[in-house]
């Protein structure tokens, strides 16, 4: 079993390589065509989707052509599948997005879709193994975040990472009945 946490090519079935971005629980990996169903069935869970800014259901061929679309990404998106390293299971999604090639900054979205995986550190693991990624690769060097004001265990985890808020959007989303704030984190590769 591969022990270091660099970014490792690693066989898969039917004899073909694929590169991932190891962290010490979770791979990030490029999407495949085999996600699409998970990737929908998340997609239009409320649970799921409470804290992401999608409102709608998604009709499985919406899935499919933003899958394509994450599969040829342009310049400013990385979009990635989340797997448990343990067992390679497909456990939820990250992109890196709106990326600006000259200030080095990015936001980032990230979730994990698989009930079975919540509260277990994978998400944790994964946003760390994104932003070590997104810094030592990609040589961004300040990373963002939007998070619901309400969602307490996103703003702990990141918090916990070194994540600082930066500021509040006050009323900027309607859910379930009422406006929510948003609340901006971001981390430095470096402190300034």
């Amino acid at each position: 079993m591969r022990t270091d946490r660099d970014l490792s090519p690693e066989p898969r079935e039917m004899g073909r390589r694929r590169f991932m971005i190891a962290g010490e629980h979770v791979i990030l990996r490029a999407f495949e065509r085999e996600d699409a169903e998970r990737c929908y069935r998340w997609m239009n869970d409320p649970n799921v989707v409470r804290t992401l800014k999608s409102r709608y259901p998604i009709a499985f061929q919406n899935e499919i052509e933003w899958l394509d679309r994450a599969m040829h990404p342009s310049q400013n998106e990385r979009h990635f599948a989340i797997e448990r390293r343990d067992d390679r299971t497909h456990i939820g999604n990250a992109s890196i997005h709106d990326i600006d090639w000259i200030s080095r900054t990015g936001w980032f979205g990230l979730f994990i879709g698989d009930p079975t995986a919540w509260n277990r550190g994978f998400g944790g693991d994964a946003i760390s193994t994104l932003i070590r990624f997104a810094f030592d690769e990609m040589n961004l060097v300040k990373m963002r975040i939007n998070i619901f004001d309400y969602n307490e265990r996103a703003k702990h985890v990141l918090e916990e990472r070194g994540f600082v808020s930066e500021g509040t959007l006050a009323r900027d989303f309607y859910r379930e009945g009422s406006y929510h704030d948003i609340v901006i984190y971001s981390i430095f590769r470096e402190k300034p």
